[in-house]
């Protein structure tokens, strides 16, 4: 039992609100965005609630459904894919959001990276030259910031030639 200034042990009553307040504080969180469970715990604990009341709230919304963080990362990659990132900035922004490594690489698994959206990224940057090998470098790098594979840009490159052969 938890012990305050006074030096007297923690009530069931006083337990009981503790945790009561963190699931409060846990739904409100919820209710502005999809957390994971560890991003979930973090806030709890900057908001300033203790450890055991932030582990209460987690286990209390995960045995529920209500906090699902294999359903948070296949949400996040589709949502990341339609922004055009490529798999490598998915996962960078999967790991930040504090999903484990497994979740997402089941939620990667069968990451098709869009060739189509890359070769407009690639038109938008070159317009059809691509004959400037500064330019070039500077739109794969742009395709790397986002997160593409070399392998994959080297595919959109090869078929944003051949679409300008044609």
């Amino acid at each position: 039992m938890q012990e305050y200034e006074t030096g007297a042990p923690e009530t069931r009553e006083e337990l009981e609100q503790r945790y009561r307040r963190a699931l409060d504080a846990a739904a409100k969180q919820l209710s502005y965005r999809a957390l994971s469970e560890k991003a979930l715990h973090r806030k709890l604990l900057e908001k300033g609630h203790e450890e055991d009341a932030a582990d209460y709230a987690a286990a209390w919304l995960l045995e529920r459904g209500l906090l699902n963080d294999a359903e948070l990362a296949e949400a996040s990659v589709r949502t990341f894919t339609r922004r055009g990132y490529g798999p490598l900035r998915i996962r960078q922004e999967l790991r930040r959001r504090g999903i484990p490594d497994g979740l997402i690489d089941e939620a990667l698994d069968g990451f098709d990276a869009d060739l189509g959206r890359m070769t407009v990224l690639l038109d938008k940057r070159l317009r059809g030259d691509l004959s400037d090998r500064r330019e070039v470098q500077k739109a794969v790098a742009a395709l790397q910031r986002r997160g593409f594979r070399w392998d994959d840009i080297r595919r959109a490159l090869d078929e944003y030639e051949a679409s300008l052969e044609e």
